[in-house]
């Protein structure tokens, strides 16, 4: 006899459909969570063995007719095939979108039955692991015969989002209404939604539970959906599934084999490699590695494989901010992907089908990545985490200061206005003020200017009005738009720049000190 084959994967999506034919797979017209549904007493059945193997864990799943309609399709799928190759992610992922399911792509277990047709220890172990891991509220299960061996797919997924049903398909002018609640112990739900161009949108829909938002859409092509919201794992995936406007739906969804679990560190290099080509193909720059923050990546992996978890916020060492620094690894932006798969392509494949794992990999701002990978203990693959973080590069500050002085008066010509002249002791006392920021950790930004002001101020009889304005962050982008730069009675400028570390701020960020002058 064959040894249990189990697969459990992450990242799609899962609802309901009415109970296909047999012999083939209806493709849902709308994406629908069945609130009611008798099952035929050979489900009702299978069920109960599933529930009964996984313990407690399993005792409240309520049998859901989509992820039945998934479990039969991929069951058929691994009976026909000479190798019983258990699905790939996207596979899957295919197959749940096709039976109309919105929840995040279901843990599937595909299980070779003997005679008696109870589960192995092992199965049963499994599925005990995924109980704990996962919390599951909705099970689908299906068994296909080929002669006298038989077949059993359980796909298990824990919906934590009312969903009112959703067309697969509209047409381009059409509005896409979402409206539903999240589930209590969740807050801030929020749409990120993939246009066909692939830029991605993110809207808040409010504190919850309820939301409801209507989105027009304007081009024809896939809109990819995301439904997120924090709790005590922090940000989490509720939903997640295509619509098609003025496009026909895939006929049928990938069926190429699964990859293989690689060797952790090959993994993490495919990550960093396939992240770097998506950039490129969005005309982006590619991400560093940080070797610190590889190892934060790798550490929170272990932490995920230990304490049987796959989320951002850990029980033993808190977010994603918290954990990086502690690491040292200070930040002005700072976002993650974790992920649970069996190999790169696959994995990837994933966290790019997913508007808000995408929006990181191709966030513009991002100028560092860490990849970290680890074997999930239970079998199930390999959990991953990506760290993106924005990491300023050293600047010439003199340099720095003129390409600022001269974005100004380009600014106030379009205005109208006189350009600004620049004068040394202005520009003296605009450096010692930013140089004295970083120098001394513990003055403030309006310390730090009124040393300029004082300074300026025993030169007073030269001028008759002098302000200051100041900007501090990671980049020097954006120092140029403050208003009073603009200010129209202002003839005289003296502009200081400073890059350095502070405690509270991330490495190498930028002060700007601005000395404007009205002479007398």
């Amino acid at each position: 006899m064959r040894a249990p084959a189990a697969l459990a994967l992450v990242c799609a999506v899962a609802c309901s459909t009415p109970r296909p034919p047999p012999g083939g797979t209806v493709a849902a017209t709308r994406y629908v969570q069945a609130t009611a549904w008798t099952a035929p007493p050979e489900t009702s059945q299978l069920a109960d063995v599933v529930r009964a193997a996984m313990g407690p864990g399993g005792a409240a799943l309520i049998v859901d007719p989509a992820l039945t309609s998934t479990a039969r399709a991929i069951a058929e799928r691994v009976a026909a095939d000479p190798a019983h190759r258990p699905p790939s992610a996207r596979l899957v992922q295919g197959l749940a979108w096709q039976a109309g399911l919105t929840d995040p792509i279901p843990s599937i277990v595909t299980v070779h039955r003997g005679g008696d047709g109870a589960l192995g220890d092992e199965t049963a172990a499994g599925l005990r692991e995924i109980a704990a891991q996962d919390q599951p509220s909705h099970l689908g299960v299906a068994e296909v015969s080929r002669g006298a061996e038989r077949w059993m797919v359980i796909a298990l997924s824990r919906r934590r989002l009312r969903l009112a049903a959703v067309p697969r398909q509209l047409s381009r002018g059409a509005r896409l209404v979402l409206e539903g609640a999240i589930e209590p112990g969740l807050r801030s739900p929020t749409l990120s939604l993939a246009h066909p161009d692939g830029r991605v949108e993110d809207q808040p829909l409010g504190e919850g539970p309820g939301f409801l938002v209507r989105v027009p859409l304007d081009a024809a092509g896939v809109w990819q959906v995301e439904l997120e919201a924090t709790g005590p794992e922090g940000n989490t995936v509720l939903a997640n599934f295509p619509v098609y406007v003025d496009a026909p739906a895939p006929a049928a969804p990938d069926d190429s084999a699964p990859e293989q679990v690689g060797d952790p560190v090959e993994v993490e290099a495919a990550l960093f490699r396939l992240t770097n080509e998506a950039r490129a193909r969005a005309h982006l720059a590619p991400l560093a590695v940080l070797p610190a923050l590889t190892e934060a990546a790798r550490a929170h992996c272990r932490d995920m494989a230990e304490h049987r978890f796959v989320a951002h916020n850990s029980p033993t060492q808190g977010t994603t901010t918290d954990r990086l620094q502690r690491a040292g690894l200070r930040s002005g932006l700072t976002l993650e992907n974790v992920a649970r798969g069996y190999g790169p392509q696959e994995i990837f494949d994933g966290l790019m089908a997913s508007p808000g794992h995408r929006a990181n990999i191709l966030n513009a701002d991002v100028t560092h990545v860490g990849v970290g990978v680890a074997r999930d203990p239970s079998g199930n693959g390999l959990l991953v985490t990506q760290d993106f973080v924005a990491v300023a590069t050293a600047i010439d500050p003199a340099g720095a200061a003129q390409s600022l002085l001269r974005a100004i008066n380009l600014a106030r010509r379009g205005r109208g206005l006189s350009p600004l002249e620049e004068r040394p002791i202005l520009t003296t006392a605009a450096r010692e003020a930013a140089a004295g920021f970083f120098r001394d950790p513990s003055r403030t930004q309006q310390q730090s200017l009124q040393d300029a002001s004082t300074r300026v101020q025993r030169e007073g009889l030269l001028f008759r009005r002098i302000s200051l304005a100041a900007a501090f962050g990671p980049r020097i982008d954006g120092a140029e738009r403050l208003e009073p730069l603009l200010d129209e009675a202002s003839r005289f400028i003296g502009v200081g720049v400073a890059q350095g570390d502070r405690p509270d701020a991330p490495p190498n960020s930028v002060f700007v000190v601005y000395v404007l002058a009205v002479p007398r």
